[in-house]
């Protein structure tokens, strides 16, 4: 499998959660789920999902992966803060925890399904 193309992929995907993070919003939310929670939280949820996917098929050393996992924390953790600074956007707890479980979800994703991903992306990449 080229792990090359994954990584580039892994780039590619983390520069556009970057850009989509740091861009202006339309404001408040009109599709409110409960209190702080929107479908945009939904959206953080799954882009950390897909982000810990792809750094796990990334690299192979269990440190490797660990570093990555906790990188992409560490990214929504900052792109939340960062989001402070952009207009008509701001920092939200909420969206962090959802960053958060998403890596964690993807990770288990990753952990039970290992085998059958790379099994896929060996048949696309042919």
């Amino acid at each position: 499998m080229p792990i090359s193309k994954i990584r580039l992929a892994l780039v590619f995907y983390v520069l556009s959660v970057v850009l989509a993070s740091l861009l202006p919003g339309g404001g408040p939310s009109l599709w409110r789920i409960g209190k702080g929670l929107d479908v945009f939280t939904l959206v953080h949820f799954l882009a950390y999902s897909g982000m810990a996917v792809l750094a796990l098929l990334s690299f192979g050393s269990r440190t490797a992966r660990f570093l990555a996992l906790l990188s992409a924390v560490g990214l929504g953790a900052l792109l939340e803060w960062g989001q402070s600074f952009v207009p008509s956007r701001e920092m939200s707890l909420i969206d962090q925890i959802a960053n958060t479980l998403g890596v964690l979800s993807g990770a288990l994703f990753f952990r039970y399904q290992e085998h059958a991903l790379i099994d896929w992306l060996r048949s696309c990449l042919k």
